[in-house]
């Protein structure tokens, strides 16, 4: 079926024009459209803030699942801010629905977050998008298989088409209320650097730059949220940074290569200085560390507690809502 979204290289803000003193008049047409935009706030709230269970900075702690998702455990949980998959099971027939999504909101006592999970540096097999016919007849933009990731693949993600998927799972992920996107495999840059495409990095900051400009201008979600996983060398570019409202990282102190493997001292510091950046410019910080071993994970939060991140500990496969030092985890 063909996408149809306008490009993102065509999309302009929209320019504000001065009000002048001609234009201000108390006249009974004045007064009716007053009332009638009155009605319309009141009965019917921004897109951004309808059901904005809480500003970004009051974010204290967060919970991350992606597949084996259940309605109920996701209302039920205790976190201020969810990061999950669009669909139950990732495919579109059990995508979750505008009202879903606003109960799932509603939870966690004061209201909560929800952020859909997309990734934008990898096609995935199991996708709507998903065509059998790519294997045979690869596309140019589709790369080789990820090997750590069965079914994930490499994209180039500069290329039109690409985007073009890309922007119109974000209008599924929009039309379903979520309150933004946690952007996956940023760090594809790095893969295409190391095969001689020296502007690659640029590229991804684009596209993610593009990714906000949709949201917040194009279809008016002006809080909508941006939180990258993982290409923390890019935050060292204010204008990226100034997109973003946070960061997402992964294996800060646990979790290494493998679950349960203690992160290296230098690449923790590495990728902390870094998340500092952020910080520093009011950005949220998610950290995820893959280890379920309970001394493991009191040393994992007691870590990330003293750099002020909102932490999360997890197996790989996030496959359900997994206990945290300071609640138990929703019974199956």
């Amino acid at each position: 079926m063909p996408i149809t979204i306008r490009h993102p290289d065509n999309f302009n803000t929209p320019v504000q024009q001065p009000v002048t003193q001609s234009a201000i008049r108390v006249h009974p047409a004045f007064i009716t459209a007053l009332a009638i935009g009155l009605f319309w706030v009141l009965f019917h709230p921004h897109p951004s803030s309808a059901g904005q269970g809480r500003p970004w900075h009051e974010v204290r702690n967060w919970g991350y699942q992606l597949q084996g998702l259940r309605l109920d455990e996701l209302r039920a949980s205790p976190f201020d801010l969810l990061v999950i998959d669009y669909s139950r099971d990732g495919s579109e027939s059990r995508r979750f629905t505008k009202e879903e999504i606003s109960t799932i909101k509603r939870g966690g006592g004061k209201g909560r977050l929800v952020l859909s999970y997309l990734s934008i540096g990898e096609a995935e097999n199991y996708r709507y998008y998903w065509k059998e016919s790519w294997l045979r007849k690869r596309p140019s933009w589709l790369g080789g298989e990820n090997p750590d990731w069965e079914g994930n693949y490499k994209v180039r993600y500069w290329d039109p088409r690409w985007r073009r998927i890309v922007f119109d799972f974000l209008d599924k992920i929009l039309e379903a209320g979520f309150d933004g996107v946690y952007l996956d495999i940023i760090d594809a840059y790095e893969y295409f650097e190391e095969r001689g495409r020296s502007s690659a990095a640029e590229e991804m900051k684009q596209l993610i730059r593009e990714i906000a400009h949709y949201a917040r201008v194009v279809r008016g979600d002006k809080d909508f949220g941006i939180f990258p996983q993982n290409g923390h060398e890019l935050l060292d570019d204010p204008e990226y940074l100034s997109v973003i409202t946070g960061v997402g990282r992964e294996e800060t102190y646990f979790g290494y290569e493998k679950d349960d493997r203690r992160t290296p001292a230098e690449v923790t510091a590495q990728i902390e200085s870094f998340l500092q950046v952020a910080q520093r410019a009011g950005k949220l910080v998610l950290n995820v560390d893959y280890t379920t071993n309970p001394r493991l994970v009191a040393q994992s939060y007691d870590l990330a507690s003293r750099q002020g991140y909102a932490q999360y500990c997890a197996t790989r496969e996030l496959d359900r809502l997994t206990q945290q030092p300071w609640f138990q985890a929703p019974a199956r």
